[in-house]
């Protein structure tokens, strides 16, 4: 059996010349993107959302609950070892609208021998399971494909409605989801995983059109990129 774990440390130390040493992704303007760091992520969630108060004075009423909201994505996003975080937090009718996107790096692994394992599609295809959708629109459903992304080529995804547990919790909550999986390029035995959620699911077809559409602009940067830049 084959499982992918999040890597303990930077996924990018290390590379060597050519080799991928980072991930670029583009979210909309409107969404807050922060360092996840424990030791900033306090700051720069404080100072996200004094900005965009700067930029609509409306939200003013609002700052607590968004800074709250927001530490609880960082949260989450900490105890998944991410290397990318960005949120969307509106109020509308005086409720948060929440949804959020990851990035982390994993490594496949066989759990009998701790070996490096398979990220070919095929093998990524097969620990997915579709699930047919239920008598309401709301109960859980999944839908497994592959796709071609513009900037990183093939992935596989998953897209619906799931039950997610909440990390060191017995509780979980539905969300809508959408899962994409990126493989390194050449031999390099890591898969990028693009994570989006929301607790929107009236909004579900809409917010995942949003999440594909984001997901579409994902890359992976190398070396030679920084040093065309510079």
């Amino acid at each position: 059996m084959q499982s992918e774990g999040p890597l303990a440390e930077d996924p990018f130390a290390g590379a060597a010349p050519g080799d991928v040493i980072g991930i670029n992704i583009q979210v909309p303007s409107t969404w807050y993107e922060f360092d996840v760091h424990p030791a900033t992520v306090n700051r720069s969630i404080r100072e996200a959302v004094a900005e965009r108060i700067k930029e609509r004075p409306e939200l003013a009423e609002y700052q607590a609950d968004l800074v709250r909201t927001l530490k609880k994505v960082a949260r989450e996003a900490r105890n998944n070892k991410v290397v990318y975080s960005g949120s969307m937090c509106e109020i509308v009718d005086d409720e948060p609208m929440v949804a959020s996107l990851t990035v982390s790096v994993t490594a496949a692994v066989n759990e009998t021998t701790g070996e490096t394992a398979s990220t070919g599609l095929d093998t990524l295809l097969g620990v997915m399971t579709p699930i047919a959708g239920g008598r309401r629109p709301t109960d859980p459903w999944r839908r497994v494909r592959l796709l071609d992304l513009p900037e990183a080529g093939q992935a596989v995804r998953a897209e619906g409605i799931e039950d997610i547990e909440i990390p060191d919790d017995n509780r979980s909550y539905r969300a809508v989801m959408m899962q994409t999986f990126v493989p390194f390029p050449g031999s390099d035995p890591k898969v990028a995983v693009i994570s989006a959620s929301t607790p929107q699911l009236a909004l579900v077809e809409p917010m995942l059109q949003l999440f594909d559409l984001i997901t579409s602009t994902f890359r992976f940067v190398y070396r030679a990129d920084l040093d065309t830049e510079s």
